[in-house]
């Protein structure tokens, strides 16, 4: 779910061994109505135990995405070419219980 970071996955963080060094990431925006590519820098934030990795300028990400808060991202990560693949977008959907 989109929110004011972007903290890659467990499994998405072993895949591009960010655990032995922080590296660039491209991007490609598939949902978009005309596909975007871009490179993005990696970060280490410390966590309980260990460590957990986000993309660096999450902000200017999400406004060039046009992502909003609170909506869900899809994106298989190819790590032979250490692409991130933002395939869907999902609007957040206010239950009304």
């Amino acid at each position: 779910m989109a929110s004011t970071n972007f903290r890659l996955s467990d499994n998405v963080s072993r895949m591009a061994k960010l655990n032995s060094d922080l590296k660039l990431i491209t991007i490609i925006l598939l949902d978009l109505t005309q596909q975007e590519e871009f490179t993005n820098r990696t970060r280490r934030e410390k966590k309980e135990k260990g460590f957990r990795y986000a993309l660096c300028k999450w902000l200017g990400f999400v406004k060039r995405a046009r992502i909003k808060v609170g909506e869900t991202v899809h994106f298989p990560f190819d790590e032979t070419d250490q692409v991130l693949n933002v395939e869907l977008v999902v609007p957040h959907i206010k239950r009304t219980d």
